[in-house]
C-alpha cells in the first residue's frame, strides 16, 4: 500500500534548477536509500516530505491519511536544564500526562470517591494508555538510550553537558522514539560506534513502518535498505536493491544506454548519407524518398535519449618513501588519566611495516587520546612507553583538522605553498584528482564544507608521501564516492596504517589487524571486522542491549509505586477478559457438540469462535507484556 508519493516535483534555487519532474512512491514497508551526490537536493527533498516547504517548487506531495513522519529535525533539543533521560522521555508527553491524569483518578478513588462516572474514566483512560504503549515507554527509553551508547550514569546529566555527537544521538532516539510511521533518517550512523551502528541496524531491520536513509556508510546502506531513490543530474530513478544492487544495476544501464545511443546516432548518420546521395541524384521519385527517410529520422530523434552519465570516481594514490626497518609503533603500559577519571590502562601494542591496523572502541573510550600520545601529543595524566621509529615519515589526519582550517588562502594557495616545489599545472591536476576545480581552487580554506576541507587535507598527506598514515575519522565528512576513492587509494598504498574509524566497509576492505581500546587494556584481532564479528558469534551468543539505569529519587520512586500498582490492575483486568473469552468459547463448543442449532445458527457460532480465538491470542500477548512490565518494576 502506498502511503506516500511525490508527482512532477520541480525545485528551484533562483535560477539554477535543483531538480524537476521528480516522481517516486513509498509503500508503507519500504527500505529506501536516497543516493545522490552532495549538492543534489536529498536533503531540500526530505525537508519537503516532512512539511518544510521551499519557496519555489512545484509539484504535489500526498501523504496517506493519518501518515505520522519523522524527521529528525523535527526533534531538536529545546531545553539543555533537563537531564538526558528526561529529554528522551519527553517524545511520550501524552502518555505521561494520561498516567499522571489515572494516577489522580486513582487517588480520588482510593479517598472514598466512588462513582459510575470516574470508574468509567480510570478504566478508558487506562485502556488508551496501555494500548497506545504507556506500560512499556520508560522501558523502551531507557533500550533506547544505552542502544545508542549512552552509559547509565549519563541519563542524570543535563542536556547541557552533552558533546554536540552526544545531543545529535540523542536527537536521534527521540526520532526512533517518536512512533512514525516514516523515518526520515539523514545521516543516522554520524558520531555513532560500530556498536550502536550495529544496534540501530538491528532496530531498523525490525522496524515495523518505512524509512529513506541519507548515509555516505556503504556497508550501512547495504544492510538496512532494500530499495534505492537515485537522486542525480536533476531528477529521481528508483532502483530494487540496496545500494550495492543499485550501483550494478547503474553500470549496466549506462552501458546499454551509451549502446543504443551509439548505435541509433550512428543510423541517423547512415540516413543522412542516404538522403544526400538521393537529393544529388535529383530525380523525382528520389523525392518521395527522402521525405521517407526524413520522417525515419524524426521518429530515431525523438527516440535518441543521451545516456546518463559514468558513476563519477576519484582515483588518486598514496606514494610511499622507502622503508628501513620492521618495528613502527611499540607501546608498553601506556594509560591516561583525565581529571579523576581513567580513560585507559594497561595498553601493549606493536605494529610492524607494512600492518593496515583499525583502532576501534566505543566513543569516549580514548581512541583519538591515545594517537595523540602517539604522535607524542601529551593529553593529561599519562604513564608508559611509546614510540615511533625515527626513520618514519608520518602523514596524520586528525578527525576534527577540518574544523580548525581558519586560513583566509584560496583552495590553490593553501596547497601550493606548502609544495613550492610543483608548478601550477601539477597542483591544479592534483586537485582536479579530489574533484576541486574551476571556481573552487579560489575559495577561501575557511569557508569550505567539512568534506571540501578533508579532501584538500588528505591531498596534502597525498603530496608528502608518508610512509606511516595516522587517520583518525577519515570519511566522517566524505560522500560514498570520495570514500570509494580513499578506499581505493590506501588498498594500493605500500605503507604502514594506524586508522581510527567505524566505517565497516573500509575496515574490511582494508584491515589486517583490529586493536580494540577498553579502559583496561587493549584486545588484539588479527584479521578484518566480519571475521572477528563471526569469531565472537562462534565463542558466544552475541549480547542483549543491558538496560539502561534510571535516575533515583523520592519522585522516581513514588512513580515506580504508581506504575506497579497500575501494572497489578492492568494484569487483573486482562486476566478477566481472558477467562470472561475462555467462558464464552467453552459454552459455544458445547452449543456445536449438541449439534442442534440450524446452519445459520452455526455459521454465526463459529465465525464467532474464530474471533474469539483471535482476541484470546491478543489477550495473552497483552498479559505477557503486562506481566513482564510488572516483572520488571518488581526488580526495580
Amino acid at each position: 500500500m502506498i502511503i506516500l508519493q511525490g508527482k512532477d516535483i520541480s525545485v528551484n534555487f533562483g535560477e539554477r534548477v535543483l531538480f524537476s519532474d521528480v516522481n517516486f512512491s513509498v509503500d508503507e514497508n519500504d527500505r529506501i536509500g536516497l543516493a545522490g551526490a552532495n549538492g543534489a537536493g536529498k536533503t531540500t527533498l526530505f525537508k519537503m516530505l516532512s512539511g518544510q516547504e521551499p519557496e519555489d517548487w512545484q509539484g504535489q506531495i500526498t501523504k496517506q491519511a493519518g501518515l505520522s513522519v519523522g524527521f529528525m529535525e523535527q526533534h531538536v533539543l529545546r531545553n539543555d536544564d533537563v537531564t538526558v533521560y528526561e529529554e528522551a522521555l519527553s517524545v511520550f508527553a501524552p502518555l505521561i500526562e494520561k498516567e499522571r491524569e489515572i494516577e489522580r483518578l486513582h487517588d480520588r478513588i482510593d479517598g472514598g470517591e466512588v462513582n459510575d462516572e470516574l470508574l468509567e474514566k480510570q478504566m478508558r483512560l487506562t485502556e488508551e494508555f496501555q494500548r497506545d504503549g504507556g506500560l512499556t515507554c520508560r522501558s523502551r527509553t531507557e533500550s533506547m538510550l544505552a542502544g545508542m551508547g549512552f552509559p547509565a550514569e549519563t541519563l542524570s546529566k543535563p542536556v547541557s553537558v552533552l558533546s554536540g555527537g552526544e545531543r545529535s544521538k540523542l536527537q536521534l532516539v527521540k526520532l526512533l522514539l517518536s512512533g512514525a510511521k516514516l523515518l526520515l533518517l539523514d545521516e543516522p550512523t554520524n558520531h555513532l560506534d560500530v556498536d550502536a551502528c550495529e544496534w540501530l541496524e538491528n532496530f531498523l531491520q525490525e522496524f515495523r513502518g518505512a524509512y529513506i536513509v541519507i548515509s555516505h556508510d556503504k556497508y550501512f546502506l547495504d544492510k538496512v535498505t532494500n530499495k534505492t531513490f537515485a537522486l542525480d543530474n536533476g531528477t529521481l530513478d528508483t532502483y530494487k536493491g540496496n545500494y550495492t544492487e543499485y550501483l550494478r544495476q547503474y553500470d549496466e544501464r549506462v552501458t546499454y544506454l551509451t549502446k543504443e545511443y551509439k548505435e541509433t546516432s550512428e543510423e541517423i548518420k547512415r540516413i543522412e548519407g542516404i538522403i544526400e546521395q538521393q537529393r544529388r541524384f535529383n530525380q523525382e521519385h528520389n523525392y518521395i524518398t527522402i521525405r521517407s527517410k526524413e520522417k525515419q529520422i524524426e521518429r530515431l530523434k525523438k527516440e535518441l535519449v543521451p545516456p546518463p552519465p559514468p558513476r563519477r570516481k576519484i582515483h588518486f594514490s598514496i606514494p610511499c618513501k622507502t622503508a628501513h626497518g620492521t618495528d613502527v609503533i611499540t607501546a608498553k603500559n601506556l594509560s591516561c588519566k583525565i581529571g579523576e577519571r581513567t580513560l585507559f590502562q594497561n595498553v601493549d601494542f606493536e605494529i610492524k611495516h607494512g600492518e593496515r591496523v583499525f583502532l576501534l572502541g566505543a566513543n569516549g573510550c580514548g581512541k583519538s587520546t591515545l594517537m595523540k600520545l602517539i604522535l607524542g601529543e601529551k593529553r593529561g595524566d599519562t604513564a608508559g612507553y611509546s614510540s615511533i621509529a625515527d626513520w618514519l615519515k608520518i602523514g596524520y589526519f586528525d578527525q576534527l583538522q577540518e574544523l580548525r582550517l581558519t586560513s583566509k588562502k584560496s583552495v590553490m594557495d593553501f596547497v601550493w605553498d606548502d609544495f613550492p616545489a610543483l608548478n601550477r599545472t601539477q597542483v591544479q591536476s592534483a586537485l582536479a584528482l579530489f574533484r576541486l576545480y574551476g571556481d573552487e581552487l579560489e575559495k577561501p580554506v575557511n569557508t569550505l564544507s567539512g568534506g571540501e576541507a578533508a579532501k584538500v587535507i588528505l591531498l596534502k598527506i597525498m603530496l608528502e608521501g608518508p610512509n606511516l598514515l595516522l587517520l583518525d575519522e577519515p570519511t566522517n565528512h566524505l560522500d560514498l564516492e570520495a570514500r570509494e576513492g580513499l578506499t581505493e587509494a590506501l588498498q594500493d598504498y605500500q605503507g604502514t596504517m594506524l586508522i581510527i574509524s567505524h566505517d565497516r566497509g573500509m575496515i574490511n576492505a582494508l584491515a589486517t589487524k583490529l586493536m580494540f581500546l577498553h579502559k583496561d587494556g587493549m584486545e588484539v584481532f588479527d584479521g578484518d571486522y566480519d571475521r572477528w564479528k563471526e569469531s565472537r558469534a562462534a565463542i558466544a551468543p552475541e549480547k542483549s542491549v543491558p538496560k539502561a539505569e534510571k535516575p533515583n529519587s523520592y519522585k522516581q520512586q513514588k512513580e515506580l509505586q504508581s506504575r506497579r500498582r497500575k501494572a497489578e490492575t492492568a494484569v487483573k483486568r486482562i486476566e478477566a477478559d481472558i477467562e470472561a473469552a475462555e467462558q464464552e468459547a467453552a459454552e459455544i463448543n458445547a452449543r456445536l457438540a449438541d449439534g442442534s442449532a440450524d446452519y445459520q445458527k452455526v455459521m454465526e457460532d463459529t465465525e464467532r469462535l474464530g474471533e474469539l480465538e483471535e482476541l484470546q491470542a491478543q489477550l495473552m500477548e497483552s498479559w505477557e507484556q503486562a506481566m513482564g512490565e510488572l516483572s520488571e518494576l518488581g526488580d526495580k
